[in-house]
């Protein structure tokens, strides 16, 4: 069993995965933006609840994951906002918020993650930019490049921590049916996109892959909606 912390875990595929680890005996720690949502998972697992991009969050998730945990096995992010909007109308703010959002909370909490588990000499951190970290789709520019550059991030990082015993995993899962589209202002058929606890239990293929294997991207689309 490990000692994983997962971001996002309030809903949609954090909160799927956090609930099939937690039935296996894994033991967890939690964070996402709401503690009335993190608490409403009904999981016995320390939670925390905060905003990645504020000063010091992703150290603060560390060190208090490390605390309740002893250590950090595995660093799961699923935390990120969406917005799918033609680049002609994406304000500055909107731009700079997607931004701070789903690229610059992710390099901190993995800069700030992979120290702890490189003290370790051993580590998993997953992340989940989505088929659009690999590949572009209209009037979604804003969120194309938040997802590319976590992509950039990640294979970064994988080649600075090559000696370290730390692995890492990107999965660019197409159109999951989760919260996400629920403010989202686009035509959509939820029905045939990926469930959550599909998405899930890939990811959790990845945790349990033995230690010297590395399941580096995993890619998987609705077949009616392919891009790559």
């Amino acid at each position: 069993m490990n000692n994983i912390l997962i971001t996002g875990a309030s809903s949609g595929i954090g909160a799927e995965l956090a609930r099939s680890l937690s039935a296996r005996g894994d033991s967890l720690f939690l964070t996402a933006r709401s503690q009335e949502k993190l608490d409403a998972l009904g999981l016995s697992a320390p939670s925390l609840a905060i905003d990645l991009t504020a000063p010091g969050a992703s150290a603060k998730v560390v060190e208090s994951a490390t605390a309740a945990l002893g250590q950090v096995d595995v660093t799961v992010h699923c935390a990120g906002i969406g917005l799918i909007k033609p680049a002609a109308d994406t304000t500055d703010a909107e731009f700079t918020q997607v931004m701070n959002t789903n690229t610059r909370a992710a390099f901190l909490l993995a800069r700030d993650a992979c120290k702890a588990m490189a003290a370790a000499k051993k580590g998993l951190f997953i992340t989940i930019p989505g088929i659009l970290g690999k590949a572009p789709m209209r009037n979604a520019a804003a969120y194309v490049a938040s997802k590319y550059a976590v992509t950039g991030l990640v294979k970064c990082l994988a080649q600075e921590y090559q000696r370290s015993g730390l692995r890492f995993c990107l999965f660019h899962f197409g159109g999951v049916d989760t919260p996400f589209w629920d403010n989202i202002q686009m035509a959509v058929q939820r029905d045939k996109m990926i469930p959550a606890a599909t998405a899930a239990a890939l990811i959790l293929q990845a945790i349990d892959a033995p230690p010297h294997l590395v399941l580096s991207e995993v890619v998987m689309q609705p077949d009616s909606h392919q891009l790559v």
